[in-house]
């Protein structure tokens, strides 16, 4: 006669087996997300795939669209990487958090590998529509999604929508948001030049040439390859002041402080931005003098300077 083991549990015994195991399940899902991110890698040369471009629509139909607690997915448009992400609050725009630890590595990817407040086009696919957007790659702030590996949450913007501190639209999410939506020519097209001249610098600021280019007047290889290497060397630039030059129609000395790459000195500059008007196409930046900027001397005394690491950064 073979042995047998019979075991009786009471209740309690059972339910307190039940939860065990809830814990054990729990622990045993972490770790497994977090495996999984680790191996997560792009090849460096890999080429970014076309992507198709978001819906133009304005913060007060996308906060229908994108509810509280819902899920969405992020696209980045200039690598085709995706992840997982859920909308947590906002009330200007949307403030989100990444889904698991996987998605957080990936968008982590999509920032070379540290968190900035850099601004980069994106696509938001909500059910069946994708919507043009723009996000600050840096956690900040409170985040309630356990094991997604992200301190806080980020910020997502969309077309119209506003900066919750200030209460006003950034144009550097702005600009992102034209190019997710295929828009940034058409934009272009209806601004003075000075607006165009902002842009172009905000593009720089945003270590984006591809929109820096386009802004330019028709420009030759070596002047493209000269906007490649400020973006590679300046760290931060904004506009301080555009003031036009009596004397010459188009003509324009814009202030700006610069701050070069391995140094934390802030640059006062003084550049002369002569426009072109290009008809239905709107106006464009003269690359003539650009050169300048490459230089890390300062040229101007600049009254009233902003601090130009902190303003409307925390959105």
């Amino acid at each position: 006669m073979r042995n047998s083991l019979i075991l009786i549990l009471k209740p309690k015994q059972i339910v307190k087996l039940f939860i065990a195991l809830a814990c054990l399940l729990t622990v045993i899902n972490l770790l497994w997300e977090n495996f999984r991110s680790k191996p997560f890698e792009i090849e460096p040369n890999s080429e970014a795939p076309e992507i198709q471009r978001g819906e133009f629509l304005r913060w007060e139909e996308v906060d229908k669209i994108f509810g509280l607690y819902t899920n969405a997915t992020v696209v980045d448009v200039d690598t085709g990487l995706s992840f997982r992400v859920q909308r947590r609050a906002g009330e200007y725009h949307a403030d989100v958090q990444p889904l698991t630890a996987r998605d957080t590595a990936i968008m982590k990817v999509i920032y070379n590998g540290q968190w900035s407040w850099q601004r980069k086009a994106i696509v938001v696919e909500v059910g069946n529509r994708r919507i043009a957007a723009s996000m600050a790659g840096m956690p900040h702030g409170a985040g309630a999604i356990r094991g997604n590996n992200f301190d806080g949450h980020f910020c997502i913007h969309f077309r119209d929508s506003k900066v919750h501190q200030s209460g006003k639209e950034n144009l550097a999410h702005q600009m992102m948001i034209w190019k997710a939506a295929g828009r940034f020519k058409q934009m272009l097209a209806s601004m003075t030049p000075e607006e165009v001249i902002e842009v172009f610098f905000t593009a720089l600021d945003q270590q984006d040439a591809g929109l820096a280019i386009k802004t330019l007047h028709k420009p030759a290889e070596s002047e493209q390859n000269l906007l490649k290497s400020l973006v590679s060397e300046i760290s931060r630039i904004k506009v301080q002041r555009i003031r036009p030059e009596g004397g010459r129609p188009h003509t324009y000395w814009v202030y700006l402080t610069v701050m070069y790459r391995e140094s934390s000195n802030v640059v006062e500059k003084k550049v002369e931005i002569q426009m072109v008007n290009g008809g239905e196409k709107g106006w464009r930046v003269d690359s003539h003098g650009l050169d300048t900027l490459l230089s890390r001397k300062a040229t101007v005394e600049i009254f009233n300077t902003r601090d130009i690491d902190e303003e409307d950064l925390c959105d």
